[in-house]
């Protein structure tokens, strides 16, 4: 599948969105070269590029809705819905997902799928001050009648935050995998994360930073005894770098590299040596907050005793 494709599909997706926009709206762009192409090899030198943004905004009390695409350069694309409702200390949500134009090959003999149909849920549980913990998950239906090209996507979260003065560690498992069905073998590319996760910050300051260490397992398998098969381990550190100079507006730029990237099968991987990273930046606004302040302005201005009469 093209990138000029999937551009043209994340331009008609946020078009579409844009004149809802009355609550919360995220967006980023990232890149990273962790990839596998469809031979299980990676390619250092050719990073590849993805793009996601949501739209939040509240159905009823307790209960938001949200649209979201994210064009993952590692594992595909995904255009979800989510319903969810929220009490004092637990969120639950769900809802559709679709993998979007992940076919894996333009080849005319295999049929190309629009849509991949799944499904999403999750929860999180909140004790404020104390401790936060999160489960999951987006995973692709099976369609009644296999095709060779199709590609089913999964990505799931688990973790679990406590927080420290002025500092929050979270550790987290986060695993994004990849499925193709091939005519005579189906091969599975996975990037599996086990991370710690820290953010610190103060009261009255825009700033928030954030250091991670993670151990990365980048896995490749095409059948018991393929050749094809390749598994490397990665220790990563990142950071984030967060400013929100509003409660209603934060930009953020993030990032990890592989400190030692050593192979765990005995197939040898290439490009082991080269620099392996990923970097994300983005932004997230609550413009139904904006949308309060400039009535409020107005309604000031209209009542103001030099308004014009």
């Amino acid at each position: 599948m093209t990138r000029k494709k999937i551009a043209v599909f994340a331009a008609l997706c946020a078009s579409a969105l844009y004149p809802l926009a009355a609550a919360e709206l995220s967006a980023s762009v990232d890149a990273s070269n962790y990839a596998f192409d469809g031979s299980g090899d990676i390619n250092p030198e050719s990073p590849k590029f993805g793009a996601a943004f949501s739209f939040t905004d509240r159905i009823l009390d307790n209960l938001d809705g949200t649209l979201a695409f994210d064009s993952n350069p590692v594992n595909g694309n995904i255009l979800s819905a989510r319903a969810s409702w929220s009490s004092s200390l637990l969120q639950i949500s769900a809802g559709p997902s679709f993998g979007v134009l992940n076919t894996s090959s333009s080849d005319s003999e295999i049929v190309a799928n629009l849509f991949q149909p799944g499904l999403g849920i999750g929860f999180v549980l909140k004790l404020p001050g104390i401790l936060v913990a999160e489960a999951d998950t987006d995973f692709a239906l099976p369609p009644p009648a296999e095709t060779s090209g199709q590609v089913y996507l999964q990505r799931s979260r688990l973790s679990a935050g406590f927080f420290l003065p002025n500092v929050l560690c979270t550790l987290a498992i986060r695993q994004d995998s990849n499925s193709q069905s091939a005519s005579s073998v189906t091969k599975v590319k996975s990037i599996t994360d086990y991370g710690l996760y820290t953010e610190a910050f103060r009261k009255g300051s825009p700033w928030r930073v954030g250091v991670d260490f993670i151990y990365r397992v980048c896995d490749y398998y095409e059948g018991e005894d393929s050749d094809a098969n390749r598994i490397f381990g990665n220790l990563v550190l990142g950071g984030k770098l967060t400013w929100a100079p509003k409660n209603d507006l934060s930009v953020f730029i993030a990032g990890d590299g592989s400190l030692y990237s050593f192979a765990l099968s005995n197939n040898t991987v290439d490009g082991l040596s080269n620099a392996l990273y990923q970097v994300k930046v983005g932004f997230s606004v609550d413009t139904d907050k904006f949308s309060k302040k400039k009535a409020a302005l107005d309604d000031a201005e209209e009542n103001s005793p030099n308004a014009a009469r």
